[in-house]
C-alpha cells in the first residue's frame, strides 16, 4: 500500500500546543486504498527530508493565511496573523518533494504556498480580486457544494473529474499571479477565480482551491479521483 504524507498543523487548546490535521484528508487516503501519515510541523530541514523519504506522495492541506511576506507584500487589514513557523515547514516539505519528484496535492492554503513557493502571489482578499456573487466562504455545510467551475479540456484535472463540476468553497484569498511553472486547469464558472492549476513538467503538482477532501470524505465520490492523482 501506498503512504500519503499529510502536512500538519498546530493549535494551543487547554495549555498545551497540539499537532493536527482535520481527520476529512485520511479519511480520503483510506478510501483510496492508501495509508495516510500525518507529519508533524517542524523547522528542521533534515526531519522534513525523513518525513519525504517515508511517503509515496503529499498533501499540502488547509489553514492560516500564507505570510504575505513570502511574496513581497505588507499585511492588509483582512489577512490573518501569520504563522511562521508553519510557512517555512511548508516551504520545507515542498522542497524535499520535489527532489524526490512525488506528486504533491496542494488544498486550499496548500494550493496557495505552493503557488508562493514558485513565485507566485495571493490576492489578500477576494475583494481586491474584484467584484463577485459567488459565496466563496459559504454559509453551508462545508461539504455542500456551492459553485460551479470550469475545467480546461486538455488538463490532467479534466481527465481526473471532467470539464464542469459543482464545489465546495471556504476561502477568502486567492490566487493572483501563478508561479513558474504553473498552468491554471479550473476558473470559478461566474467570476473566473483560479480554482485549479498544474504543473506539466517533471514535477507532478495539482492545486486545488476548493475542499475535495471534505466532499469526498462526507460521500461525494465524484472528488475520489482528485485523490487517486496522488497514486500515480
Amino acid at each position: 500500500m501506498k503512504v500519503i504524507g499529510i502536512s500538519g498543523n498546530k493549535k494551543f487548546l487547554d495549555g498545551f500546543n497540539r499537532d493536527y490535521v482535520f481527520d476529512h484528508y485520511s479519511t480520503c487516503i483510506e478510501k483510496i486504498g492508501a495509508v495516510p501519515l500525518i507529519l508533524p510541523i517542524t523547522n528542521k530541514e533534515e526531519v522534513a527530508r525523513v518525513y519525504i523519504d517515508k511517503i509515496d506522495a503529499l498533501i499540502m492541506t488547509g489553514g492560516i493565511d500564507v505570510n504575505p511576506f513570502l511574496y513581497g507584500e505588507e499585511l492588509t487589514k483582512e489577512t490573518e496573523v501569520p504563522f511562521i513557523q508553519r510557512d517555512t515547514f511548508d516551504f520545507l516539505l515542498i522542497k524535499a518533494a520535489l527532489n524526490k519528484n512525488i506528486p504533491i496535492l496542494g488544498i486550499c492554503r496548500g494550493m496557495q504556498i505552493i503557488n508562493v513557493y514558485f513565485g507566485g502571489s495571493l490576492h489578500q482578499d477576494i475583494k481586491y480580486y474584484g467584484e463577485t456573487n459567488v459565496q466563496h466562504v459559504q454559509k453551508s455545510n462545508h461539504h455542500e457544494p456551492v459553485h460551479f467551475v470550469d475545467i480546461e479540456k486538455d488538463s490532467i484535472l479534466c481527465t481526473l473529474i471532467g470539464e464542469k463540476q459543482i464545489v465546495n468553497s471556504v476561502h477568502h484569498q486567492c490566487i493572483k499571479e501563478l508561479g513558474a511553472g504553473l498552468t491554471a486547469s479550473a476558473v470559478s464558472s461566474s467570476d473566473k477565480i483560479i480554482e485549479g492549476y498544474e504543473s506539466k513538467g517533471k514535477n507532478k503538482i495539482l492545486g486545488i482551491q476548493w475542499h475535495p477532501e471534505m466532499m469526498f470524505a462526507e460521500g461525494n465520490n465524484e472528488m475520489e479521483n482528485i485523490f487517486r492523482f496522488l497514486l500515480r
